[in-house]
């Protein structure tokens, strides 16, 4: 069949994207080498193997094409990049949905906690090319001089923690406050949700948009509001908790971040729970830290669990870390926001397609979600998922193979290393370059070592 995947990943995630159904949803389905489907997983396969080139994906194209008949694309990797800006939102927004979906529905009962999907949400920020375009969109930070930084684009991440997978990411200008860019993350949130969050998304507005979507979170109380903390107010519920009544903030302090109409419909009063526990840093010293919770039924829900529970919320980090540093994504190397978005989301399409492979292997073997190790997998899969490359249509010898790679990547677990020490600090010297302090058409470098003098 034509339409058959240019890497082995088409095959190993048939049974969630056959090739009838992308057919049926691929607005390019006359085209061949540089048609949606083909593209998809090239695209995958390039961002699978470490934010590779385009180069690299070009190759994945020509080898598919040799093997079915066609006549290789030549020429450099224009045409590749072209098809890539070409496939649609709608196309990788459906894909996706059919992956979440997928992950979604083989949730067991342990991977939730007290019946609650667990969700944690996160910023970072990522490097783009300097170019106008980029620069324009996503201004480089105000500090650097111009034409001596990067533009850099603010992504905020959801987070579905009962099955790794991620539930939406969304972007924004770095000036845009974390608690701002997570409103987008709304439509993802509704009855039975959990949501992780640290003091940055504390806002009266959040935790109010939350509620009208049935919705519930667990957070780090924000730093303004623990510094004026009265632990004598409000209803005592135990040593540790009492409940409290927060009152809309004055629209004149929100009048940055929404219209008068949008503060108007939030609720004047909010009830709410506060959990104040001690906790050991990362330095070992013991320290007091409060959260707050929608969950004011202290009796049915106990507050020495949640208070643990926000603890959970790092994993979002470790997630950013997946995609940033073993995916080699600290730095989007596009021309155009356009393309800066689009790739962010073929990354959440790529990461979730393995994801979706690591809760097959836990669950085939017993195991938490959480225990099986993405490096391990990503390193499996990459290696491997060419053996699939011709198993399309062989039902049986797919089922077989697919059954031995969950086993191996059952095997490749996160070591469990409680009391380890590791300091943020780097054991290899940085090279003795000088800062650029100017443009790179008006920096002049000395040519000695350690030497180095800006031009006037």
């Amino acid at each position: 069949m034509i339409r058959n995947s240019p890497s082995g990943y088409g095959v190993i995630f048939e049974d969630v994207l056959p090739p009838s159904v992308l057919a049926g949803i691929d607005p390019t389905c006359r085209q061949r080498q540089f048609g949606h489907v083909p593209m998809l997983w090239a695209w995958t396969a390039q961002i699978l193997d470490g934010n590779e080139s385009c180069s690299r994906g070009l190759g994945y194209i020509q080898s598919w094409s040799v093997s079915r008949g066609l006549p290789a694309p030549t020429g450099g990797t224009g045409a590749y990049c072209r098809a890539r800006l070409r496939i649609s939102d709608g196309f990788v927004g459906e894909v996706t949905r059919r992956v979440n979906d997928a992950m979604a529905s083989s949730v067991r009962a342990e991977d939730k906690w007290n019946g609650y999907t667990l969700k944690a949400i996160d910023g970072s920020a990522v490097k783009l090319m300097d170019t106008p375009e980029n620069q324009a969109a996503f201004p480089q930070p105000s500090e650097q001089k111009e034409g001596c930084g990067f533009p850099v684009m603010s992504v905020s991440g959801l987070l579905n923690l009962s099955h790794g997978g991620w539930e939406d990411l969304a972007v924004g200008r770095l000036t845009e406050h974390d608690s701002t860019l997570a409103l987008k993350h709304l439509d993802h949130l509704g009855d039975g949700d959990l949501l992780l969050a640290d003091r940055a998304y504390c806002s009266y507005r959040l935790i109010s948009e939350m509620r009208d979507r049935k919705a519930h979170c667990v957070m780090r109380l924000h730093q303004r509001r623990e510094g004026v903390l009265d632990w004598r107010k409000g209803k005592r519920l135990g040593p540790h908790e009492r409940l409290v009544t927060w009152r809309r903030p004055m629209f004149s302090n929100v009048a940055k971040s929404m219209s008068r109409d949008e503060w108007e419909k939030l609720p004047e009063l909010q009830e709410l729970r506060l959990i104040r526990l001690g906790y050991e840093d990362r330095y070992g010293k013991r320290r007091k830290m409060t959260v707050v919770t929608t969950l004011t039924d202290h009796e049915q829900h106990d507050g020495v669990e949640l208070h643990a529970l926000y603890a959970r919320r790092w994993e979002i980090e470790l997630r950013l870390r997946d995609i940033k540093t073993t995916l080699d994504f600290e730095m989007l190397k596009v021309r155009t926001p356009e393309m800066a978005t689009k790739t962010l989301t073929m990354i959440r399409f790529a990461y979730n397609l393995l994801r979706l492979l690591i809760q097959r292997a836990a669950i085939s073997s017993g195991k938490p979600v959480g225990a099986v190790s993405f490096k391990g997998v990503l390193d499996l899969v990459t290696a491997m998922h060419e053996i699939f490359r011709h198993e399309s249509g062989r039902p049986r010898r797919r089922s077989a193979r697919l059954g031995l790679l969950l086993n191996l990547a059952s095997r490749r677990r996160v070591d469990v290393r409680p009391g380890r020490s590791e300091p943020r600090a780097v054991k290899r010297r940085p090279k003795p370059f000088a800062l650029l302090t100017s443009p790179r058409r008006e920096f002049t470098e000395i040519p000695h070592r350690s030497n180095y003098r800006k031009v006037s």
